[in-house]
């Protein structure tokens, strides 16, 4: 469980800072950045949630 976290957080980190790099001067930056971060973190919870409860079940 813990592995497959890391393994998506690794892969948001380099979505996140691959996307920063390439609109860095466009006007919706710092839109997409919020949205990715949001994006994230929702997925993260939500997956964190999933796997607990397919482990209990």
């Amino acid at each position: 469980m813990k592995k497959l976290l890391i393994i998506n957080a690794i892969i948001w980190a380099l979505v996140i800072l691959v996307a920063s790099w390439l609109y860095n001067g466009s006007s919706g930056y710092n839109y997409l950045l919020g949205v990715l971060v949001v994006g994230f973190t929702l997925q993260n919870g939500l997956t964190y949630n999933y796997l607990k409860k397919k482990k209990t079940s």
